[in-house]
Parts: structure tokens; sequence; C-alpha cells
């Protein structure tokens, strides 16, 4: 019977190439809009290297001083102080590892002693935890340590791109290299980073104490540096953020004029990515609201679309579906011929729908994952399959495949089959 379903739907889309491949179309649009949206989401939060501990982070990416028993509206907003972070996180005891990066560094130009040859790339300053906190492949050598870092010692860690166009190979642990002119020691070489990772891209690293930072201006809270903190679970988000409040309550008892706060931070890892803004915090509530509403007119448009042109399409069937229940066969007989002729026609549509999404997040993607950082970025967006081709994507499109043919097929299919069987056969 199935068989037979299929068969006369097929034959149906034939006899109606144009209708059909209308049909298709704006179903695979709908399916593709949605899909790109479910990609984005995916590879901004979902965890993979090297930030493969997104569920088990917090951020804190901007800092806020405000004179004590003032409000917010009179505040300073900016980045905090290498001293600030030090002082106010690196002692969290409930944290499984905090990290102090400064990701403000400007490009810095690479080459190696006695050559000409010279090239910019993105530079970040770090602290040795964020080797423990992001999980990077090493190719050669491995990070520099706290004692590299405590003695302020000129080792980076570069990308195996920059290792490649500098020295044309990557085994080159223990070289020298001259960023922005001055000696280094190549410790390690790591693959290469996305943009999309954005709090662990760059393509040179190096010790935060190898470079004079800002000395935090008034009461030493600004500076130009951000904390990322692991988490040993997520169950421990509150009792880090108590911790951490403490601590900067404690620090704000030791100044004279100006006090420290932090706008509700440590964030989420989907809280920080939407945290645009140093003197605003991001509406939550509001952000996924928009979502919801986009997901649901991508999801509502085409469905009303189809259940159109489904029910123009029923109307012209009454006759033969009129002649079938004269010959016994039952509303739910009726019912189930038109969702089966329906579902051929929308998974047709889901996976021209899948074919047309892949290839948007490829040939879109500086567009469709672009961030605010990658403005003053060099390095080109690339993205991981794994994060794309995951189990997760492909049962929502199937998901919204059905939920389409559902709306699509079935309010026409029901309204045409309880029309008497004589108004049916006689309709033309």
């Amino acid at each position: 019977m199935l068989q037979q379903y299929f068969k006369q739907a097929w034959r149906l889309l034939k006899e109606n190439p144009v209708l059909s491949a209308i049909s298709i179309i704006g179903t695979a649009l709908a399916i593709c809009m949605i899909m790109v949206m479910v990609m984005s989401h995916q590879v901004k939060n979902a965890p993979y290297p090297p930030e493969t501990n997104r569920d088990r982070m917090l951020y804190v990416k901007w800092m806020s001083s405000r004179e004590k028993g003032s409000p917010n509206s009179g505040s300073s907003n900016g980045s905090m102080s290498y001293a600030f972070a030090k002082a106010c996180f690196k002692t969290l005891k409930t944290a499984e590892a905090v990290a102090i990066v400064s990701p403000f560094t400007p490009s810095a130009i690479a080459s190696i002693p006695g050559q000409i040859f010279a090239e910019s790339y993105d530079k970040m300053l770090t602290d040795e935890d964020f080797w423990r906190v992001f999980d990077f492949s090493f190719i050669d050598g491995k990070p520099y340590t706290k004692e590299d870092v405590d003695a302020g010692l000129r080792k980076v860690v570069i990308s195996e791109k920059t290792a490649l166009k500098t020295f044309g190979t990557t085994a080159v642990s223990g070289q020298r290299i001259l960023i922005d002119y001055t000696e280094f020691i190549v410790n390690g070489v790591v693959k290469d980073v996305s943009p999309v990772a954005t709090a662990a891209y760059s393509q040179i690293w190096a010790p935060i104490t190898t470079t004079v930072l800002p000395d935090g201006g008034e009461e030493g809270i600004q500076g130009v540096c951000r904390v990322y903190i692991l988490a040993k679970s997520k169950k421990d988000f509150s009792a880090i953020k108590e911790e951490a409040e403490v601590l900067r309550k404690r620090y704000n008892d030791a100044t004279t004029t100006y006090e420290a706060f932090y706008r509700k931070q440590p964030d989420t890892h989907f809280v920080y990515i939407h945290r645009k803004w140093a003197n605003m915090e991001p509406d939550m509530k509001a952000i996924v609201q928009q979502s919801a509403i986009v997901l649901v007119l991508l999801l509502i448009v085409p469905a009303i679309n189809l259940s159109g042109m489904m029910n123009s399409r029923m109307r012209k069937r009454l006759s033969e579906l009129g002649v079938r229940r004269a010959f016994g066969a039952t509303r739910g007989n009726l019912l189930s011929q038109v969702m089966w002729e329906s579902l051929l026609q929308t998974l047709l549509g889901g996976m021209v729908g899948l074919i047309l999404s892949y290839i948007a997040a490829y040939a879109l993607k500086g567009i469709i994952y672009e961030n605010s950082d990658m403005a003053y970025q060099l390095g080109e967006v690339t993205l991981n399959p794994a994060s794309l081709l995951s189990p997760a994507i492909f049962l929502y499109a199937f998901l919204f495949c059905l939920l389409l043919n559902v709306l699509s097929a079935f309010i026409p299919a029901r309204s045409v089959s309880h029309k008497p069987i004589v108004d049916s056969i006689h309709s033309k």
C-alpha cells in the first residue's frame, strides 16, 4: 500500500512540475534557513577543540568601576588590569583553573633572524593556566610553564600556519623567531585555531609578562585583561560566583575612592558570546525570544504556503477521492494517502534544504559565524566538520520535516475528506 502511495505521489509531482517545484523549493529554503541558524548556534556553543570545555567555562569579559556610593551611570567600563585579575580571580579555590589573557595586543610581525621577509599574525598574551583551560593539539614542543611566565621569559607558542609560513616546517620547537623585531624562542606549535573559537583563538601566544601592560589606572582596576575560569563541574558555577563576589568585596575594602563591580559576571558561554558592551548587560531573555520568533516564522510561513497549495490540489482531486470513498475507502484511508504523498514532497524539499544549508555554511561562513572580534583579526574562519555533521542537527531537520508535513497536508486533507461523496464525485 505504501509503495502504491509513493508511486502515485511521484506521478502527481510529474503532472504538476511547476507547482511541485515551488513546493519543494519553498520547503528547501525554509529548512536551509532553519539549519543555518541551528549550525550557527552549534558552532558558537557546542564544545569542540580547543574549546572542548565550553559547558564548564565561566568568563569575565569586561570590568566596571565607579566612585564608592555612586550609581552605575557614572561608571568607567572596559577590561581589567593584570593585578586586579590576579587578586580577584587567580586565587579562586573552587575553580579547577583560571586563565588570565590579554586579547587586545596588536597584530605581531614574525620573521626568522636574518630574514628580510616578515608577515603579520594575530597575537595573544596569556598565563600558564591558559593551556589547562583550553585543549590545544600540540604538533611540536609544549606550552610555556608557570616558571616561564613568572620569569617573563621570551617563549612563544605558534600556530601551524605561522610555523609553515615562517619556517617552512612545523618541527621548530627551540628555534629562534623575531616577534616585532624582538627575539623569542618557539616553545611549541599547535594546530590552527578558527576565529570562531573566540576565547582561545590566536596565531601567536606569548607569556603575559613579556609585555609591559597598563598599570590599571586609579585603584588598579582597569586594564587590558580578561579572565577565563574552568570549573570542575557545572554544579560549581554558583560557588565560583559567590567566591568571586567575596574576593571583589575584599578588594574594594582596600580601595580608597573607586570600587569594582562585574555586571552579573562571570558569564556562562552562552551569555559570554552575547555580551558585546562593557557598560551594558545582555538582555538574554530578549535574545532567546527573538531567536524563537524567527524560528517560528520560518516554520509557519512555508507551512501556510504549502497548506494553500495542498488545498488547491485537493480541490482538483475531489472527484477522484469521491470515487474512492464510493468504493469503500474510509476517511482514514484518504488521509493516510494524502499524508504519505505530502511526506514524499516534504522529504524531497528536506534533502535539498540540507544540501543547501551545508553549502551556505561554507560559502557564507565569514558572515554567518561573524563576531565583533573578527573585525580586528587576520585569521580566516574555518569550520570543524564534526561541529556541523552532528546527529542533533539531522534530528532537528527530520522533526522539522515531519512537523511541516503535518501542518501543510493534514488540515486541507481532513477538510476534503469530510465532504459528501455525491458532491465530491460531481465536482470539477
